[in-house]
């Protein structure tokens, strides 16, 4: 029986022969043929070896004009119009790095296991989780799980652009949302709506002028009709106080990004300064850190690492990204620390 992943790449195939796009063709072709030397029939596999050549020899070369498809980690996307604008895909085809807590990179593990095996649990009459929310502070990964998630399953990682989803015009957030909705449910994608609370917001807010309400409740219907089987979906947000209630129920999972502990610093760290030569201990660094974000750990490595280069220096102390990460953090404060009401004169 064929597995799940060779079906994706024969329906890449077709899709890429339908939209002409020869490149997809191609790495298709190869996915198809290197599952086939996997699965011991090197005949089937050396047989379409030998008519691919003879395609290639035989074809004339693509035509420019011919439309792009959306290709990411073996995933394709057929190109449309139906969302232009609104959806912002990615296109790198390799896996992040990620550093999380156990318990979260358990959960995605397990949503990882549920799709790849969808059709045992489908015979056993099992729906999937491809609603889920994903939550915590910024900078802890929620963005870069879902990409993974999407290179994992070999499927196309998209974003929502919430700039061009959200209009000042009655009914057009609602219309545009239910596109994007619409989209993912008839493609295969990880579909990624993040800093979901701008339209997740609770209906009872008393400074909500009506569109709010509208907006809310076109989410809702969304996400009760969302039924793919092929495609997830994700919202993530740092304000979940803020969702109204009725939203939380229509998720199948709600996985937890917090900030790093000690040892996800640690490791984090390590992986990082890789490439420098460091003075000191990276375990005290470590313990330092504590509230620092996965995000601004990276921004201080860096930022040593590019000053090292641009000195000559041949090493860097520990004590140097501790404290380019605390200085990072008071950057970040001090930009989004909100003024002080000028005191009033008696």
């Amino acid at each position: 029986m064929p597995t799940s992943n060779l079906i994706d790449n024969i329906r890449g195939l077709i899709v890429s022969h339908r939209s002409r796009d020869e490149a997809a063709f191609e790495r298709n072709a190869e996915a198809i043929i290197r599952s086939l030397n996997v699965q011991n029939s090197p005949s089937e596999a050396k047989s379409l070896r030998d008519a691919l050549r003879e395609r290639k020899s035989a074809s004339p070369k693509p035509s420019l004009a011919a439309p792009p498809a959306v290709f990411y980690g073996g995933g394709i996307l057929p190109p449309s119009n139906h969302a232009a604008g609104l959806i912002s895909f990615g296109h790198s085809k390799e896996e992040p790095q990620l550093v999380l807590q156990q318990r979260t990179q358990q959960s995605l593990d397990e949503i990882v296991r549920e799709h790849e095996a969808q059709r045992k649990l489908a015979e056993a009459g099992l729906p999937l989780r491809n609603r889920l929310l994903f939550w915590g502070p910024p900078g802890c990964g929620k963005t870069a799980a879902a990409r993974m998630l999407a290179s994992r399953l070999g499927i196309p990682f998209g974003v929502v652009r919430l700039g061009s989803l959200i209009t000042s015009f009655v009914g057009e957030t609602g219309s545009n949302l239910q596109r994007v909705l619409d989209f993912a449910e008839s493609s295969r994608m990880v579909l990624l709506l993040d800093e979901a609370d701008a339209i997740a917001k609770t209906r009872e807010d008393e400074n909500d002028v009506g569109e709010l309400r509208r907006v809310v409740n076109s989410l809702l219907q969304g996400l009760d009709s969302f039924a793919s089987k092929d495609s997830i979906l994700i919202l993530a947000s740092n304000h979940t106080r803020l969702f109204d209630e009725a939203v939380w129920r229509r998720f199948d999972d709600v996985i937890h990004f917090p900030m790093p502990q000690k040892s996800e610093r640690l490791i984090l760290l390590k992986h990082l300064a890789s490439g420098l030569k460091i003075t000191g201990s990276m375990d005290a660094v470590a313990s330092k850190l504590a509230g620092v974000s996965f995000a601004d750990i990276e921004k201080a490595v860096y930022s040593v690492a590019r000053r090292a280069v641009l000195t000559g220096a041949r090493a860097v102390s520990a004590k140097d990204l501790e404290l380019a990460a605390v200085d990072w953090r008071a950057k970040v404060n001090a930009a989004t620390a909100r003024p002080k009401p000028p005191s009033r004169k008696r």
